[in-house]
């Protein structure tokens, strides 16, 4: 079974009835919405019912029934599997799927391979095995039969590796 994709954090309980606030990686998202069951952390949950709100999703889960409950998952990640989410559009991918991905900037030279992705405020990075940040703002192009990406990156992101 492939692995969960993150998609969330448990933001902070809501109400007196176990429900919690979600709050997506990515805020135009509707995939917890179709999801029946979610991971949080190492635990699996079915979902009862999942509510799209301002910030996040409002979340009840079978067997969180109080507020002490739900607020023990404060922080924990959301994981849900690949087969509730919403298909994909032709070109598409999850960011997760760039891991293992090599970078090269447009003349070819190879940067790093990502590691992980990590979030930066209203920015998404992605962590190179020498340690870089680069911003997914900067990726110019997606080679996914390559596992490549092209990154455009202003003078200098590379030089700390040096």
């Amino acid at each position: 079974m492939p692995q969960p994709l993150a998609i969330g954090r448990v933001a902070r309980a809501h109400g007196i009835r176990g429900r919690v606030l979600i709050a997506p990686y990515n805020a135009g998202s509707e995939g917890l919405c179709r999801a029946r069951r979610i991971w949080l952390g190492e635990r699996e949950f079915e979902v009862d019912r999942a509510q799209r709100v301002t910030q996040g999703y409002l979340v009840a889960l079978r067997g969180v029934g109080d507020r002490d409950q739900a607020d023990a998952l404060r922080g924990e990640e959301v994981r849900v599997d690949r087969a509730e989410l919403p298909a994909l559009e032709a070109g598409e991918m999850y960011a997760i799927d760039l891991i293992g991905y090599q970078v090269s900037d447009p003349q070819g030279t190879v940067r790093g391979v990502v590691e992980d992705l990590e979030e930066a405020g209203p920015q998404d990075l992605l962590r190179l095995d020498g340690g870089t940040l680069v911003p997914l703002s900067l990726v110019t192009e997606v080679q996914p039969q390559a596992r490549r990406i092209v990154v455009d990156a202003p003078e200098g992101l590379f030089d700390l590796e040096e």
